[in-house]
């Protein structure tokens, strides 16, 4: 059976405070888990409750109501609303986690097809170029030197969350320029790394339209312009 109380206080951002009951008899712990309507209780108001003893031997609530909401009004089914201040800390843990581990891939699907798209002359310049003269090298080049861009890059971004020593642009820029813009890529959009500085995109891109450049080049006009430097 209910009974009856006044909250003697209450800690809004934590969430907990204590009743006191009518009969002035031991003060309740009443945690907002167990409070219910969609208003955020405060100190003094009147409330209903039921308690049990916890296994600390303690007096703890285990429903709580305002004492103006009926029982079989529909808020009574609903819990309070966070408090703004805990809305705010919990967004900003988010943002927090998701700065620390990413937040995954943004609109991943058009990424990717822009991805595959890049990598096409690329890859039919090399299976070309295997074909033609049977460089194995020209094989694993590609694949190899992305897979050290997107390690170096996992690496930058650990040491830019710790604040450690960080790897230099060029020698990240130099494994996009050997081989490695595809790796270097994903890397990006994983991590969210490097994205929103302009200068490092710039130069970023230039190395893939360089790549892109040298493959039509040497697929569509036999290496005439850019040839020499497979020689």
């Amino acid at each position: 059976m209910e009974q009856r109380g006044t909250l003697q206080s209450w800690n809004d951002d934590k969430g907990f405070g204590f009743i006191q009951p009518e009969d002035g008899s031991e003060r309740v712990f009443v945690h907002i888990s167990v409070m219910r309507g969609d208003a955020r209780p405060s100190q003094g108001d009147p409330v209903l409750y039921l308690s049990a003893v916890n296994e600390q031997g303690r007096l703890r609530a285990t429903h709580m109501r305002s004492e103006g909401l009926s029982i079989d009004r529909p808020a009574i089914r609903r819990k309070p609303r966070e408090s703004s201040r805990r809305k705010a800390e919990k967004s900003t843990r988010s943002a927090v986690r998701r700065r620390q581990h990413g937040a995954g891939i943004q609109h991943a699907w058009p990424k990717l097809l822009v991805w595959l798209a890049l990598c096409c002359l690329p890859l039919v310049g090399v299976l070309t170029l295997y074909s033609q003269q049977g460089w194995l090298l020209a094989l694993a080049l590609y694949p190899a030197v992305s897979l050290w861009s997107f390690i170096l890059y996992r690496g930058d971004k650990q040491r830019a969350q710790q604040s450690r020593q960080r790897t230099p642009e060029n020698w990240l820029h130099l494994t996009e320029l050997l081989g490695g813009w595809p790796g270097a890529l994903i890397a990006q959009q994983v991590y969210r790394h490097k994205t929103r500085k302009a200068a490092y995109q710039t130069v970023f891109w230039l190395v893939v339209v360089a790549h892109q450049l040298f493959w039509i080049d040497w697929l569509l006009l036999d290496g005439r312009y850019l040839g020499w430097l497979l020689v």
